[in-house]
């Protein structure tokens, strides 16, 4: 491909956070570092190194610069302008281009939100003084960056979906000023109720798979809509999820898409299974957390309450309340 090579001194600025896209820059010696000035502050977003290359978005968007580039010691590189890639991108179908560009789009939002996150020096700010964190807010917090990471530096390999656990430990260690003892357990918790996977490459590095990639964002909207519907749980009562396994058997056996079971029938299969079932009533209200898979519902039994059930997601509910239970038990937040 056609291209102008260039040469530049340590601190040569390539280009500005809102210039206008010109084409992208291939590094041929030397380094370049992504940044965005803050409080008249630079904070580094990514290093460049020799045989990498930078503003590659901008060659299937066009939007401007979203970060800042320069040359962190003395460079070379070559610069391929919009015209010279246009030239190449007649030759590969339109619907490849398309793609190009849609993902450009999300790594650029995704980018952005990385910022927001990075702008305090890498640190996420605690609550003001006088206001109570949402419970769980932390933990959620964490997840929702992990997602984040996922999309900037993961990669696919066939139908999983990876990432070094170094990359997710460091991050949120810097992110979250957290002990890294802390980051650990929250993953070992996530690899061992199954929400991700964990396995060794090549190099007998640890990485973190999801063969779903929307289980993170899954779990976090679970425990987003149960702590919301019950603010005052802590920590997660044993009845809770005692009834969820009884739940899942029950959908096993039954024949038809939603049904209804009273407080009665779970307490006698719970006495069955040696469960204590003395105070289930007190936790019925608790379900309204499980979104529209299980609600409470007003029974014809003698204590006229019960749970409506959904079949399909149960045993995904299931495997989410374990972890949040572990999450409780370990005092995460």
């Amino acid at each position: 491909m056609a291209g102008t090579n260039k040469s530049l001194k340590a601190g040569a600025v390539v280009f500005k956070a809102g210039d206008s896209a010109d084409g992208m820059y291939l590094v041929r010696k030397g380094e370049l570092v992504v940044y965005f000035e803050q409080g008249g502050k630079e904070v580094i977003l990514a290093r460049i190194p020799e045989g990498g290359m930078v503003g590659e978005m901008a060659l299937f968007d066009r939007m401007p610069r979203s970060a800042s580039v320069k040359a962190s010691m003395d460079a070379e590189i070559t610069h391929i302008s919009l015209d010279d890639f246009g030239k190449l991108m007649r030759q590969i179908p339109k619907w490849f281009v398309g793609l190009m560009s849609a993902l450009s789009g999300r790594l650029r939002v995704t980018n952005d939100r990385l910022k927001v996150i990075e702008a305090a020096g890498g640190t996420v700010p605690p609550p003001a003084q006088g206001v109570s964190a949402k419970p769980y807010h932390n933990t959620l917090r964490m997840m929702h960056t992990m997602e984040l990471l996922w999309h900037r530096d993961g990669s696919k390999d066939g139908k999983e979906w990876n990432i070094a656990r170094k990359v997710i430990e460091d991050e949120l260690t810097l992110v979250f000023g957290d002990p890294p003892q802390k980051v650990k357990l929250l993953l070992d918790i996530l690899c061992s109720e199954g929400v991700l996977g964990s396995k060794l490459d090549s190099y007998r590095a640890t990485t973190l798979y999801m063969q779903n990639r929307a289980a993170l964002s899954q779990f976090a909207k679970f425990v987003t809509t149960f702590t919301k519907s019950n603010p005052k749980l802590r920590e997660i009562p044993e009845a809770i999820p005692q009834i969820m396994k009884l739940l899942v058997k029950i959908e096993a056996k039954a024949p038809y898409d939603q049904f209804t079971v009273s407080l009665e029938e779970l307490k006698d299969a719970g006495a069955a299974a040696q469960m204590t079932t003395t105070n289930w009533a007190d936790y019925i209200p608790a379900f309204q957390g499980f979104g529209d898979t299980i609600k409470p519902t007003k029974t014809s039994s003698e204590s006229g309450l019960g749970l409506r059930v959904t079949k399909g997601e149960i045993s995904t509910l299931a495997r989410h309340l374990a972890v949040f239970q572990k999450l409780s038990l370990h005092q995460l937040d």
